[in-house]
């Protein structure tokens, strides 16, 4: 399977995990960068009669044969073992926050995905 050469994957995004409350009832997150996905911020938007609508507001794709996560103390994390992106994480590009509302899976032939989408909005 080819994948999308890194010049078309130019973006960087934060994912910011939600972790259990601690003992003290304090909520934790734990932050994760993700080097080398495609963003495009005009996902969602569908022409009508009305005009422009829009639901979702991005869409990242990231390619799970070639990218880099890390969380806040540069230890290099893989998808599906370290860390999953679920809908209860937020995403952050470019200074905006968005809440996920979707993660689509891709898998080509075997069990493991070989890339994931992100929606959110």
């Amino acid at each position: 399977m080819r994948v999308l050469p890194r010049r078309f994957r130019p973006h960087t995004v934060q994912l910011i995990k939600q972790l259990p409350e601690d003992d003290n009832g304090v909520a934790a997150e734990q932050v994760i960068t993700i080097l080398h996905v495609k963003a495009d911020l005009s996902y969602g938007m569908q022409q009508s009669k009305r005009g422009i609508t829009t639901d979702d507001k991005i869409i990242v794709y990231v390619e799970l044969g070639d990218y880099t996560a890390y969380d806040e103390n540069d230890r290099v994390l893989q998808y599906g073992t370290d860390f999953i992106i679920s809908t209860n994480d937020a995403l952050k590009f470019r200074d905006d926050e968005y809440t996920i509302t979707g993660v689509n899976e891709i898998f080509l032939d075997g069990t493991k995905p070989i890339r994931v989408e992100i929606t959110g909005k």
